[in-house]
């Protein structure tokens, strides 16, 4: 059974910061901030902010207890919901779930398995579980519920922990925008996200992928062992392991320019976490009551930056990493065969052999640039991929290159009944910035089929990690001093 740490305040004169280590295809990973003290999971007076600590009171098993992240506020027919994950408010489609059940915060996980404050009752979910009852398709493509908030119990301006302005010992709440953000779009212009979680209360970072079809474990009960896997398609992934954490699932991410709502996180593993669209999160809900709408305000930015930048991930020792001798000798030799070439263009700086940063176990033609080529640069030489280092910032995608890389990612979705494969997206690549990627999920010590550094001309760019699930690091299980058994 895995039983996360509580975090505790820091003393106000404390400022904390940590750093994500993103999965290895990155050389310069995402930055996280865990920006002054986490206080996320503790109980709050009422009436209560979310991106706070709660769940259902009766998502126990034994003297094992579960619970997750109140994430946000939404609003259907004049009346207010709290937003979270079906597997935080109705455990995952189990059918035992009732619109009595009482939400309390905090979660059970943070008042030793017994019930906090009552701040709502459980309302309604997503289908979840695939028709099966095993492996397939999410129903609802999200795994999401909503409660009916208890009047008096939750701040109804929709204010989220450590949303707001920085101070000089806290961040205030505030509430996420009312406008909501597009994925595709947030990618394309390299925006930041960010989230307020249970767990790891404020971190930002940004989208490694788009348009993802992803498949996630699920559990059978509080402390259970897992029950079915469902798949996800036009999900958003989020870089870092560190971005969330074990309780965190039911938070709502958000750009952190504007705080315009892109999704609520769900799952994760080790290397990064993913989040359904809100867009779909919205139509989930819409019925003869009407078409939910987030409780919010105006676009405001989010603290994420309070010290100065820690740098990400680096690749390891030396040019090559860790990659094999082969392919160290392979790209060698396609640099020697064309940098002389390459060097005669004046905006080629130079010309080394390394490693790919798309694929952190293959080799690398590696070319500096000063400014602007005369000639585009070829994605594979030989076969061997070329990581570009531009002068300046990355340039902004547009959306015809994301749609043009779908359309690629759609044609071979196949590779996801491949074994060691459980994502496929759309993203940015790490070699060369300016160009898209066809993201590729793949199980860390599992054999899968060679996947080739371009797909119909597309960069691939692979992610390694464990399983994406949603128990065991989403929603967050500790057992009591004594039994909590209902």
């Amino acid at each position: 059974m895995y039983t996360a740490p509580n975090s505790f305040p820091m003393p106000n004169s404390v400022t904390v910061r940590a750093t994500l280590q993103s999965d290895a295809s990155q050389s310069a990973g995402a930055g996280v901030s865990i920006v002054f003290p986490n206080n996320n999971h503790l109980a709050q007076a009422l009436p209560v902010k979310m991106g706070t600590s709660g769940g259902n009171i009766t998502d126990t098993s034994g003297n094992v207890c579960c619970s997750g992240t109140l994430g946000a506020l939404i609003s259907r027919g004049g009346v207010t919901y709290i937003l979270s994950n079906n597997h935080v408010l109705a455990k995952s489609d189990n059918g035992t779930a009732q619109t009595s059940d009482i939400i309390s915060q905090p979660g059970l996980v943070d008042n030793n398995c017994s019930p906090g404050a009552t701040v709502a009752h459980f309302s309604a979910a997503a289908a979840l579980k695939p028709a099966n009852g095993s492996n397939g398709p999410a129903p609802s493509n999200v795994d999401a519920a909503i409660a009916q908030v208890v009047a008096g119990t939750v701040d109804t301006s929709g204010s989220i922990l450590d949303l707001g302005a920085a101070g000089a010992n806290s961040i205030a709440a505030a509430p996420p925008s009312s406008t909501l953000a597009v994925a595709a779009n947030v990618l394309a212009a390299n925006e930041g996200v960010a989230k307020s979680g249970r767990s790891s209360g404020l971190t930002c970072s940004t989208l490694q992928a788009v348009n993802v079809t992803v498949s996630v474990d699920y559990n059978s009960s509080c402390g259970g062992a897992k029950s079915f896997t469902a798949t996800f398609s036009n999900q958003a992934i989020i870089n870092g392991g560190s971005f969330s954490a074990g309780g965190d699932s039911g938070s709502l991410v958000v750009t952190s320019d504007t705080a315009r709502p892109l999704g609520l996180l769900y799952g994760g593993n080790s290397t990064s976490s993913t989040a359904n669209p809100i867009q779909d999160i919205i139509a989930a809900f819409t019925n003869a009551s009407g078409t939910p709408a987030m409780v919010g305000g105006g676009d405001h930015g989010i603290s994420c930056e309070p010290t100065a930048a820690v740098p990400g991930a680096s690749q390891g020792p030396g040019a090559f990493g860790a990659i094999s001798q082969s392919e160290q000798q392979r790209a060698i030799a396609a640099r020697q065969k064309h940098a002389a070439r390459l060097m005669q263009d004046p905006a080629v700086a130079s010309v080394e052999a390394g490693a790919s940063e798309d694929n952190p176990r293959e080799g690398a033609v590696v070319i500096k640039l000063s400014g602007r080529t005369s000639a585009a640069i070829p994605k594979t030489l030989d076969g061997v991929r070329t990581r570009v280092v531009l002068a300046g910032a990355a340039p902004a995608l547009t959306r015809t290159d994301l749609d043009q890389a779908t359309g690629v990612k759609e044609s071979h979705i196949s590779l996801m009944a491949q074994p060691g494969i459980q994502g496929v997206g759309v993203g940015r690549s790490s070699d060369n910035p300016a160009e898209t990627a066809i993201v590729i999920y793949v199980l860390a010590g599992q054999p899968h089929p060679s996947i080739p550094a371009l797909l119909d001309g597309v960069r691939t760019k692979i992610v390694e990690g464990d399983r994406f699930r949603a128990f065991g690091w989403g929603k967050e299980r500790t057992a009591a001093a004594t039994s909590c058994r209902k």
